[in-house]
C-alpha cells in the first residue's frame, strides 16, 4: 500500500519532529512512510516550522540546564537538513567563522560583511526564512503604550508585613518572596500547593491553640464578605489597575462581544462599545489565575446586583450570593418552561425558539449595509412588512387576551408543513435541559414537553381564536426579527447554502436561552430594561436587537468555517452547529476560596465548610485545576468558550497558555501580570492572539472596508477588498493580505504590563523589549545573551 503513494509534494509541518522519524524502525507505519518519502528522487518535500529550534537561551537557562539548547538545537537542525556529513562540516566551518567575526567586529569592518554574506548563502541552500517582521510595509499590530508603573497600596504593604510576621511566628527558616504579595491579594485564600501555605496548615495542625496568629484580614477573605455582595477592596495595585481596565466600556452589562462590523449602530447597553475585546492574562504564579477568575467574576455579578437592589423601593430582603433556604439564587430565573398545577406557564418562550421563515425574510443584512440604514430605518421597514403579513391572520382575531399572538403568529404565517416538521423534530429540544436552573433533568424535560404538546394542540385547533391583537405586536415581532436567537442562527446557517435539519437553529437557541437564564445574565437584562418577570423574554429580544446578535453569529460562523476548513466540507452546517454548541454549552465552574474560619474549623474542630465562588465572567486556564470539572476536557471547553463571542471575557493562565494554543478570535488585549525571564516567552504569549484573522485584524478590516457594496458573503468580501487594496505588486506573494498597512486610526493588540514603579520589573521590562527587537541577529550563535551584551555595549 505504501508503494501506491506517489505524491509530487509532501508538506511536513513542525519538521523538527521528523528528524526522529528517520531513526524509527522501518517496520512501523511511520517509519515506512518517512523512509519512502525521504529516499525518493521524485518527491519534493517542503519542511515548515515557526520554531525549528529554541529561539533564545538565557545565561540562567544555560547554567541551570548545563547546555545551550538554542545552539545545540540549531546545529541539530542543520545536520538534519544537510545531505552529507561533509556538507554539514563545511557549513559549521562557515558559520563558526561568521560567529567569531560577529563577536569582534569594529565599525567599518568589511570582513564581517563578507562573512555574513557567505553564511547567508550557506543557509539559503537549506532554509528560507520568512517572518512578519520582514514585511516592512505592514504595521506592527502590537502597541507597547499600555504599560503602567504602579504605586503599591497600603494594603499590600500591610499584607507583606502580616505574612512576614506569620513566617517568623512559625519559626520558618525561609522568607516569603515579595513577588507573592505583588502578584495576589489575600494570599492564603488563593494559594494551593505553595510551601508557605503548607507550612501554615502543618504548623497550626500541630499547635491549634495558636490559630489566632494566622488571623489577618489582609491575608484571608471571609465568607461574610461575599454573602451579601459586599464590594471587595482590590488590595493590590495590579488587580485594581486591571479591574478598572476590564470593566470599562460597560463590560459587566455585556453578554457577548459586539460584532466587528455591526449591521446597524450598536445601542442600549452596547452603545460606545466599538473596539471591545476580551482579556488574556499571563502570570508566573498559579494562584493568580484562580484569584483573578474568582474576584473578577464576583465583581461582575456584584455590579449588577448592587444596581438592582438600589432600585428597589422597599428592600424586603438582602440579596444573597450563595443560595437561600429554598436553594435559589438572586435574581430568579425567568426563562424556564415551568408548570403550575401541571399547566404550562411559559408558552411565550417559543418566540425565542421558533425559526420563523417569513419573519426572517423581513430583514436582509446585506441590503441594510448597502443602503447604510440606521436602526430606526431598519425597524420602520421591518414593522411595515410585519403589518402587511399580519393582515393574513385577521380572521383569527377575537375577543379576550391576545397573549398567544406573540408566539403563534410567526408559526401561523409559515407554511403548515414547515411548522409540522418543526413540531415533530421539536421533541429533541427536551434534551437541552437547563440543568443549572432546573431541579432535575426529568422535571426540565417534562416541563418543556408539556409546553410543546399544548402548542401542538393550539396549532391543530380548527376553531383557533387568538383574541385581540396586542397593540405592541408588530414592535415585539420586529424585535423578534432582529434579536431572536433562533431566527438569527437560521439566517447564519442559510447563508452557507446547504440544507439542514429544521431543529438545529432551535437546539442552539435553547442552549443560548439556558445561558441567558443564569442569575448573572438575568441581572444584566433586568438592570438594562427593568425587572419584569412576564416580559423578560421580550427584553431579551430587545437586548439581542441592540447588540446586533445577527452580526455576532455571522462573524463567529465565518471564523469557525475558516479555521476548521469547512468551506468545501460536506455537512458544513452540521459541523458548524456542533462547534458552536460545544463552545456555548459550558457549565459555570466554582473555585474554592480558603478562609481563616475554614482553617480554624479544620485544625480545631476537624471539619470543613469551604467557600466556593463562581467563575463565569473570568476563568482560569491552568494545569492543576479545572474547577468543578477537572482535566483536559474542561480546559478544551474553556478555550472554545473563550474563542466564542460569549462570556468568559477574561482568561487567566500560566505558561500552559503559551504552548501553541490560540486565543485570538475575540481577544486583542494581553496582560503580562508577571514578566517572563526569557524574552521569547513574551513573544510566545503575544503570539496566542497575534494570528490569522485575529480580532484586531477583523476590527481594522471592518473599519476600512465595511462600507463596500456587498453581494453574497459580508466577511469574505471585506477580506477580498483588503486583499486588493493592502498589497502592492512589489511585495512577495508570501506576505498575506491581512498584514495591514499602518493608518492613524489603527486598532492595535494591546500589550498591558502593570509593574511597580522603581522596582526591578521596570528595568527588566525595558531589557526584554530591547532583546526582542535585536535577538534575531544572534540566531544560531552560542551564548546569545553574551553576544547581545557585546553588541549593545560596543555598537
Amino acid at each position: 500500500s505504501v508503494d501506491l503513494l506517489q505524491p509530487d509534494l509532501v508538506i511536513m509541518d513542525e519538521f523538527q519532529r521528523f528528524r526522529y522519524l528517520l531513526d524509527s524502525e522501518q517496520s512501523t507505519e511511520t517509519g515506512l512512510l518517512t523512509h519512502r518519502f525521504f529516499n525518493s528522487d521524485s518527491v519534493r518535500i517542503l519542511l515548515l516550522s515557526a520554531t525549528p529550534y529554541k529561539m533564545y537561551s538565557t545565561l540562567e537557562e544555560i547554567n541551570e540546564l548545563a547546555i545551550d539548547e538554542h545552539y545545540s538545537e540549531f546545529l541539530n537542525v542543520i545536520e538534519f537538513l544537510s545531505a552529507t556529513k561533509e556538507e554539514n562540516l563545511h557549513f559549521q566551518e562557515i558559520w563558526s567563522n561568521y560567529s567569531m567575526k560577529l563577536r569582534s567586529f569594529a565599525e567599518g569592518d568589511v570582513a564581517i560583511v563578507e562573512a555574513k554574506q557567505t553564511a547567508e548563502k550557506a543557509l539559503f541552500t537549506k532554509i528560507a526564512r520568512t517572518e512578519r517582521s520582514s514585511a516592512l510595509a505592514a504595521t506592527d499590530l502590537i502597541a507597547d503604550s499600555y504599560n503602567k508603573e504602579l504605586i503599591p497600596t497600603k494594603e499590600e504593604i500591610k499584607a507583606y508585613v502580616a505574612a512576614h510576621k506569620l513566617v517568623q511566628a512559625m519559626g520558618a527558616t525561609h522568607n516569603l518572596p515579595v513577588d507573592y504579595v505583588k502578584s495576589s491579594p489575600y494570599l492564603l485564600s488563593f494559594m494551593r500547593n505553595y510551601r508557605f501555605k503548607r507550612d501554615v496548615e502543618r504548623f497550626f495542625k500541630k499547635y491549634p491553640e495558636k490559630i489566632n496568629l494566622a488571623k489577618n484580614k489582609h491575608l484571608w477573605l471571609e465568607r461574610s464578605q461575599f454573602e451579601h455582595f459586599t464590594k471587595l477592596k482590590p488590595s493590590n495595585a495590579k488587580l485594581e489597575y486591571v479591574q478598572n481596565l476590564v470593566f470599562k466600556q460597560n463590560a459587566a452589562r455585556l453578554l457577548w462581544v459586539p460584532p466587528s462590523r455591526p449591521y446597524y449602530e450598536l445601542s442600549g447597553p452596547f452603545k460606545d462599545t466599538e473596539g471591545f475585546s476580551k482579556y488574556l492574562v499571563f502570570s508566573a504564579w498559579e494562584m493568580v489565575p484562580r484569584m483573578l477568575s474568582t474576584l473578577l467574576s464576583y465583581e461582575s455579578e456584584r455590579i449588577n446586583v448592587a444596581e438592582l437592589l438600589k432600585r428597589k423601593k422597599h428592600k424586603e430582603r438582602k440579596a444573597q450570593y450563595f443560595t437561600d433556604s429554598s436553594g435559589k439564587r438572586y435574581p430568579a430565573a425567568r426563562l424556564n418552561f415551568s408548570l403550575s398545577a401541571g399547566k404550562p406557564q411559559a408558552m411565550s418562550l417559543f418566540a425565542l425558539l421558533y425559526p420563523a421563515k417569513r419573519l426572517a425574510a423581513c430583514f436582509k443584512p446585506m441590503d441594510v449595509l448597502n443602503q447604510g440604514l440606521k436602526l430606526q430605518d431598519v425597524e420602520r421597514e421591518v414593522e411595515t412588512k410585519i403589518k402587511d403579513l399580519l393582515q393574513e391572520l385577521k380572521h383569527l382575531e377575537g375577543s379576550g387576551s391576545g397573549q398567544n399572538w406573540y408566539y403563534l403568529a410567526p408559526m401561523l404565517l409559515d407554511d403548515k408543513e414547515y411548522v409540522l416538521d418543526w413540531l415533530n423534530q421539536g421533541r429533541s429540544l427536551a434534551e437541552y435541559v437547563d440543568l443549572e436552573n432546573e431541579k432535575s433533568q426529568d422535571r426540565g424535560q417534562k416541563g418543556f414537553l408539556a409546553h410543546l404538546d399544548q402548542l401542538t394542540d393550539l396549532l391543530q385547533n380548527p376553531e383557533l381564536n387568538l383574541g385581540k391583537q396586542p397593540a405592541d405586536l408588530h414592535k415585539v415581532l420586529t424585535n423578534m426579527v432582529l434579536g431572536s436567537p433562533a431566527i438569527c442562527i437560521m439566517r447564519t446557517y442559510d447563508s452557507l447554502g446547504e440544507n439542514y435539519k429544521i431543529n438545529k437553529p432551535s437546539q442552539l437557541a435553547k442552549v443560548f436561552i439556558n445561558r441567558m437564564n443564569t442569575p448573572e445574565s438575568t441581572a444584566v437584562i433586568e438592570v438594562c430594561y427593568g425587572e419584569s418577570p412576564r416580559a423578560h423574554w421580550q427584553n431579551l429580544l430587545r437586548y439581542g436587537k441592540e447588540g446586533n446578535l445577527q452580526a455576532v453569529f455571522d462573524e463567529y460562523a465565518h471564523m469557525l468555517v475558516e479555521s476548521h476548513g469547512l468551506s468545501e466540507a460536506e455537512n458544513k452546517v452540521t459541523q458548524l452547529h456542533r462547534l458552536i454548541l460545544q463552545a456555548m454549552n459550558v457549565n459555570t465552574a466554582s473555585y474554592r476560596v480558603d478562609t481563616f474560619n475554614d482553617l480554624k474549623n479544620k485544625v480545631v474542630e476537624k471539619r470543613t465548610n469551604p467557600v466556593n465562588i463562581r467563575t463565569h465572567f473570568a476563568v482560569a486556564f491552568t494545569r492543576s485545576e479545572g474547577g468543578v470539572n477537572k482535566g483536559e476536557d474542561r480546559r478544551e471547553a474553556v478555550r472554545n468558550s473563550f474563542n466564542s463571542p460569549f462570556r468568559p471575557f477574561v482568561l487567566a493562565t500560566t505558561s500552559i497558555g503559551q504552548e501553541g494554543l490560540d486565543f485570538h478570535y475575540y481577544c486583542r488585549k494581553l496582560v503580562h501580570w508577571n514578566l517572563p525571564s526569557n524574552p521569547i516567552d513574551l513573544e510566545q504569549r503575544e503570539g496566542r492572539i497575534d494570528r490569522y484573522k485575529c480580532l484586531a485584524i477583523r476590527q481594522n478590516v471592518a473599519k476600512r472596508y465595511g462600507n463596500i457594496t456587498f453581494n453574497k458573503d459580508i466577511w469574505s468580501e471585506m477580506f477580498a477588498a483588503a486583499h486588493l487594496k493592502e498589497k502592492t505588486r512589489q511585495e512577495s506573494e508570501l506576505i498575506p493580505y491581512w498584514a495591514l498597512t499602518s493608518s492613524e486610526e489603527m486598532v492595535h493588540i494591546q500589550r498591558i504590563v502593570p509593574m511597580y514603579a522603581f522596582s526591578r520589573d521596570v528595568s527588566a521590562y525595558r531589557r526584554l523589549i530591547k532583546i526582542l527587537a535585536h535577538y534575531r541577529i544572534t540566531l544560531g550563535h552560542a551564548r546569545q545573551e553574551e553576544l547581545l551584551e557585546y553588541l549593545f555595549t560596543n555598537h
